[in-house]
């Protein structure tokens, strides 16, 4: 299972827990001869839950880019704003990330280079997307595509190719 589906498993989790933690309190405070209002158990459920979210939002990003391999790049971070998250409004979140593994880099014809830039997005699969990079002449080109000019501050043409190109 992945994707959202363990997000969900997570957060059902997580009030089940609370749940049982919420009971056990209740159950004590009733014998210590306190009486606790019913609202308690719900609001306290509901509250650990979108705690949860807001942890598990904020936390993947951090999470993904450790489990990525030793000397990784993260070559670029994509935010947004959720309408389903209203907490993004204030602080978007990490969606998405380009990264490149330098030690997977390797020469190809011609003086040029062949790498595959990861392209990891939450609740989607991780791609890999081959590209050619000639660092002499400033091109690139992406799986079956022709050769284009690198971008000036292309993140993915200075990793492979070093700031200066060549």
């Amino acid at each position: 299972m992945s994707g959202i589906g363990v997000e969900i498993l997570g957060v059902v989790a997580v009030g089940i827990g609370m749940a049982a933690v919420l009971y056990a309190l209740r159950h004590a405070a009733q014998r210590a001869g306190w009486k606790l209002p019913l609202w308690l158990l719900p609001a306290g459920i509901g509250a650990a839950m979108v705690m949860y979210s807001v942890w598990n939002d904020y936390a993947w990003y951090d999470r993904a880019v450790a489990r990525l391999p030793a000397g990784t790049e993260v070559l670029m971070v994509g935010t947004a704003r959720q309408a389903w998250a209203p907490w993004t409004f204030l602080a978007p979140v990490e969606v998405r990330f380009a990264a490149l593994d330098p030690s997977a880099v390797t020469e190809a014809a011609e003086g040029r280079r062949h790498a595959q830039i990861m392209l990891v997005e939450r609740r989607g699969q991780t791609l890999l997307v081959p590209q050619e990079f000639d660092c002499a002449g400033g091109m690139i080109r992406p799986a079956r595509g022709d050769w284009a000019p690198a971008a000036a501050g292309d993140p993915a043409f200075a990793a492979v190719c070093g700031e200066g190109g060549a």
